[in-house]
């Protein structure tokens, strides 16, 4: 009976554990929201993603690269009370990979548009790439 009493228990600590690293996981994910998609081209090193104060508020952002891989110089976020946050990126985002988190100046933001340089060389004439932007609230 002790026996039986002690795998019990160990099944539920299984079982919670699991559940508790899926809520985890599940609330990561549901912090971050898509805040646009834009289309790069190697005819192009300069883009504008307009986002807008009615996706809300947020403090921080991250990109996604599909397709191709792109080189990112700079980025500019343009908040909607007019302050302008300048980024460094400075890398290379390959496809499928995110960038590192960018967290906003000030906390919570609306956010206007971010402006992107990049350097379209890289993308050697072709089918481009698609940049996602998500932001964490």
């Amino acid at each position: 009976m002790h026996r039986y009493r002690q795998s019990i228990l160990a099944t539920a600590l299984i079982v919670l554990g699991l559940l508790a690293a899926i809520d985890t996981e599940a609330a990561k994910s549901a912090a971050w929201r898509s805040l646009g998609k834009l289309h790069v081209s190697d005819r192009v090193d300069k883009d504008t993603l307009r986002v807008g104060v009615k996706k809300g508020t947020f403090n921080a952002i991250r990109l996604q690269v599909e397709g191709r891989a792109v080189q990112f110089r700079d980025l500019k976020i343009h908040f909607e009370n007019g302050d302008v946050q300048d980024v460094a990126l400075r890398s290379v985002i390959r496809r499928g990979r995110f960038s590192r988190t960018i967290d906003l100046d000030g906390g919570r933001r609306a956010i206007d548009r971010i402006v992107f340089i990049y350097d379209a060389q890289t993308l050697r004439r072709g089918k481009g790439a698609r940049v996602e932007v998500f932001g964490r609230k």
